[in-house]
């Protein structure tokens, strides 16, 4: 099985929500979860609000590029 494109501490903007709402960002992944039946990978996030959900690889737009502290 391929190693998974996120891991925790990865910070990262999702796709449009229900109706095509922005769920605004950044979302922290918290950890892999098993995948879907379809092999799609799964994670637990954690949002600006504080608040846990889990999304589909799918549902990730882009992963936010942390600043280099040595470059600073």
């Amino acid at each position: 099985m391929a190693r998974p494109p996120y891991k925790p501490g990865d910070m990262v903007n999702l796709t449009a929500g229900f109706h095509n709402q922005v769920r605004p960002g950044p979302f922290e992944i918290t950890r892999l979860m098993p995948p879907r039946d379809n092999k799609e990978e799964q994670y637990r996030v954690r949002g600006p609000d504080g608040l846990e959900r889990a999304v589909g690889h799918h549902e990730i737009d882009e992963e936010i590029p942390v600043p280099d502290a040595a470059q600073g």
